[in-house]
């Protein structure tokens, strides 16, 4: 797996990590209240006259938010799906792009994902490591596992953008494990903490999560709403201690 950009800066908090599962304190708090959201600026991908556009995923469950939502329940996490419009450009929605083909790193709040039919061969996803911005393959995602989906996938780039790695996992049962080892749920009922308990977040990774510049504040116990005001300008690049991850 391939990441670029500096991280010297995140030494410290890489051995306060490794220190954390080492002395086994990984076990997170399933009952945590949801205080924090981060929104989801949606940009859908379409041929040029506007039709054939990538997926949204599953009806009722678009981008598999339910999953998300459970998984970063974990670490009192909201995950809010905004629609962020069209574009139309058939190229872009079948090639090989990468993250930063379609957006440089955002310094948030929130983040903007684009839903395309391609990406590099091999890759379900990718984005910016503590910065906003990423790029997921819905065709390849909707198909896996015979059609159930890979339902941890977005949730997995949206860890890399509030700043975990795949460095991060002790195992394959945690979110942040690589594609080639994380165990995939195939359900809700297997997702944390019901089950096989998959898509684990140590109170480290809930930690460092939370921590995030991209996060707003959770108010009242309600979902932000969708005015205007909430819709997510690409502003300036995060160059500094940025990355990105491929998964």
């Amino acid at each position: 797996m391939k990441c670029s950009g500096s991280t010297t800066s995140s030494l410290p908090r890489r051995l306060a990590l490794a220190l954390t599962l080492a002395c086994g304190l990984c076990a997170s708090s399933w009952a945590m209240s949801i205080t924090k959201q981060l929104v989801v600026n949606v940009v859908t991908l379409c041929d040029n006259a506007g039709n054939n556009c990538a997926s949204s995923g599953p009806a009722g469950n678009a981008y598999f938010e339910a999953e998300a939502d459970k998984i970063w329940a974990q670490a009192g996490i909201d995950i809010k799906f905004l629609n962020g419009g069209t574009i139309n450009d058939t190229a872009r929605l079948n090639g090989q792009d990468s993250v930063d083909d379609f957006t440089g790193a955002m310094a948030g709040p929130g983040t903007t994902m684009y839903v395309v039919n391609t990406l590099t061969p091999g890759l379900f996803g990718e984005a910016w490591i503590d910065a906003g911005g990423l790029v997921v393959n819905m065709s390849a995602i909707m198909s896996f596992n015979g059609g159930i989906g890979r339902l941890d996938t977005i949730a997995h780039e949206l860890a890399h953008n509030l700043g975990l790695y795949h460095a991060d996992a002790p195992d394959g049962n945690y979110l942040v494990a690589s594609g080639g080892i994380r165990n995939i749920p195939t359900s809700l009922a297997e997702i944390c903490p019901d089950g096989a308990c998959f898509d684990r977040l140590s109170q480290a990774h809930i930690d460092i999560a939370r921590a995030s510049s991209l996060l707003i504040d959770f108010v009242d116990n309600q979902r932000v709403p969708e005015p205007a005001a909430l819709t997510l300008a690409l502003v300036a690049l995060v160059g500094v201690g940025a990355a990105r991850r491929r998964a």
